[in-house]
Order: structure tokens, then C-alpha cells, then sequence
């Protein structure tokens, strides 16, 4: 990574992360090649012997799938290498400050990677729906990456964020601790979602929850008063698009800084 004398001397240097992203890109490009030749693969087997590419059927949602996991995959390496041995004095020297390097790691899985990867995406689609075509299938599916909507692609991006700070957090085995940790999260809430349903039906004075049918317990929330819902939704709206991803995006970047300067003093 070159840089100038100018730009080492800014303390913040939108330059520097570029530069971080763009090796970034260099060190995952092989690992998204050998990925995008084994869809191209699956999907031409399944032509030969279906005459149709599995992953254009439907409304493409496989395409966004595959796009998410290989993503998180890919976040949940991201800082990898702070946390081993040679490596990990190999990320120290970089001519870089901490706030850069984890902003060119944001920067990278949690935008510029799912951008890449959906305009690749749309492309194998379209030859895979040529080659459909010519061997005689129905062809004309297309993936539209917009059709995974806003919603879809906030989930990835706080997805990316999520598993980036478990790359921060754990030495080992981040992508898996850092889902084990997701779902015991997803169940707290579930438990205080339960618990609020119960005093918000106490309050109400409506039947409280598990003493009536399962139909009716599936169905609990339908005897809230409008009010109440609303205000139950803009609360998991608020929780969902803000204080998750801002949690994960500081969280990540404190554990980094933090790694750093004990490195640094070692």
C-alpha cells in the first residue's frame, strides 16, 4: 500500500481507506471467484439435467441468499488477521490508524462487496438464463437485485456489521460464536417480547398469555389496542435499523482499538 507524505500526515485519510478496502477486494478476490465458479457450475448442472438454472427459478431469492452468507462469511474474517501471531504484526505496521482500518472493513462487506457481488450476480444470472435458452428451456429469468427490496438488503448490511464485530471479538471460530451469540440474543427478546405482551394484556385486562389455546397464543398480539401496537412497532423499528447496527459498529471498532494499543505496548 503506497502511500504519500501528505497523506500520512492527515489524521484521517479517506485516501488511506481506500487503499485498505482495495487490498481488502485483492485478498477476497480469489475466495469470490472460486465461489462465483461453483454456482456457474451447480447452475449449468441442474440446466443439464433439469434444463432449467436452479437459482433463476422463483423470484431469485437464492441470489440474495448466497450473496448474504458468502458475505457474512467474509465479515466474520475480516479482522482476522489483528488476532494472529505474524499476521498480527504484519496489521500492525500497516501505515494506518485504527479508526481507518475499520472503516475501510465496514466500508468493504457492508457496501461495496454486496454491490459487487449483486451486479456479478445479475450477470451470471443473465448468461445462465442465454445458456437456459439455448438448450432449449424457458429462460428470460433474470435476478434483479432490487427485487430483494430495502429491508433485504439493511438485514445484510447489519448482518455484516454484526459478524465483523464478532471478527473484532473472537480469535477463533468467529462466524459460528458470533451466530451463537445472534440466537441467544433473538432469545432474550423473544422472552421480553413475552414478558411485555403479558403486562401489557395485565394492564388491559385481556386473558394473559398461555392459558388459552396455541391458535390463540400464535395470535396474542391481535388483541392489543391499536395504540399499543404502534408503539411496539416503532420500538422494533428503532431497535432494528438503529441501536443494533450502531451497537455492533462501535462495539467492532472499540475491540479493534482496544487490540491494537495492547499489541502496540507489547
Amino acid at each position: 500500500m503506497k502511500m504519500t507524505k501528505e497523506t500520512l500526515a492527515q489524521p484521517f485519510s479517506p485516501a488511506r481507506v481506500v487503499l485498505l478496502a482495495k487490498n481488502r477486494a485483492l485478498e477476497d478476490l480469489p475466495a469470490f471467484g472460486i465461489g462465483a465458479g461453483i454456482l456457474a457450475g451447480i447452475n449449468l448442472l441442474t440446466i443439464i439435467i433439469t434444463g432449467r438454472a436452479m437459482m433463476n427459478g422463483s423470484n431469485g431469492e437464492f441470489w440474495a441468499a448466497v450473496i448474504s452468507i458468502a458475505g457474512f462469511l467474509l465479515a466474520a474474517t475480516a479482522f482476522k488477521g489483528m488476532h494472529d501471531g505474524r499476521a498480527g504484526t504484519e496489521w500492525i505496521l500497516l501505515p494506518a490508524t485504527s479508526l481507518e482500518k475499520y472503516a475501510a472493513a465496514m466500508i468493504f462487506y457492508a457496501i461495496v462487496y454486496p454491490v459487487v457481488a449483486a451486479a456479478a450476480a445479475s450477470a451470471l444470472s443473465a448468461l445462465l438464463s442465454l445458456v437456459e435458452l439455448a438448450a432449449g428451456g424457458a429462460g428470460g429469468r433474470i435476478w434483479n437485485p432490487l427485487s430483494a427490496g430495502f429491508d433485504g438488503w439493511i438485514n445484510y448490511a447489519t448482518g455484516a456489521l454484526i459478524f465483523a464485530a464478532g471478527s473484532a471479538t473472537f480469535r477463533k471460530r468467529a462466524f459460528i460464536k458470533t451466530a451463537g451469540v445472534g440466537i441467544a440474543y433473538a432469545l432474550v427478546c423473544m422472552g421480553l417480547l413475552l414478558v411485555g405482551m403479558y403486562l401489557v394484556r395485565k394492564v388491559q385486562g385481556l386473558p394473559l398469555p398461555f392459558t388459552g389455546s396455541f391458535q390463540n397464543e400464535m395470535n396474542f398480539s391481535g388483541d392489543i389496542s391499536p395504540s399499543a401496537q404502534r408503539a411496539m412497532d416503532v420500538i422494533m423499528q428503532i431497535v432494528r435499523y438503529a441501536l443494533i447496527p450502531l451497537f455492533a459498529l462501535f462495539y467492532g471498532y472499540f475491540r479493534v482499538a482496544e487490540k491494537e494499543a495492547r499489541d502496540e505496548v507489547q
